[in-house]
């Protein structure tokens, strides 16, 4: 099996053969890292929920997964955590026909609908990631985070904890 692995940002090419009760890894680095693969034999087997133990190239390793909500693998390995994205051939074609589009200039996350601002989890002149939750909205006794479109700085902030808001209502603007 080929997978596309984005690791802290870098893509890396990942192949897996199995070989009876182990398995052959073959990872292809960036540039960076030189031409010549690393190649590891792993043994792994299944433990409790969404753990592994892991013997690659006779070291032992604990290895838990969570699967975040949009797809991103959270690995803690030795207590170490690192970001991960796997992606099969079907799935890297879905996301370069896609695209990404970078968004210019001030964004405005507005009120999806009518509630109430339960949370502000950001302050004015704040550095925020994208994807990062900014405000939190309950509506028909549900919680809405709203999240920054893109990474920047927190230019406006007109979301007051316990306010009630209309439809459309500007909350945030990131710059």
């Amino acid at each position: 099996m080929r997978y596309h692995a984005i690791v802290g940002g870098e893509e890396q090419l990942v192949e897996v053969t199995p070989l009876g009760t182990t398995y052959r890894v073959v990872i292809h680095a960036g540039p960076k890292e030189g031409p010549n693969p690393r190649v590891l034999e792993v043994d792994a087997v299944h433990l409790a929920g969404a753990a592994l133990s892991l013997v690659v190239n006779g070291r032992s390793a604990r290895c838990d997964i969570d699967r975040g909500k949009d797809g991103a693998l959270s690995v803690l390995v030795n207590a170490r955590v690192q970001k991960l994205e796997l992606l099969d051939e079907r799935k890297l074609r879905l996301r370069q026909a896609t695209g990404k589009f970078s968004l210019e200039g001030p964004q405005r996350i507005d009120a999806p609908m009518p509630g109430k601002v339960v949370r502000v989890l950001v302050k004015a002149g704040d550095e925020v990631t994208e994807g990062q939750a900014l405000v939190v909205v309950e509506a028909m006794k549900m919680e809405n985070e709203l999240k920054s479109p893109k990474a920047g700085k927190v230019l406006e902030l007109l979301a007051v904890e316990g306010a009630a808001v209309e439809a459309g209502a500007k909350l945030v603007v990131i710059g």
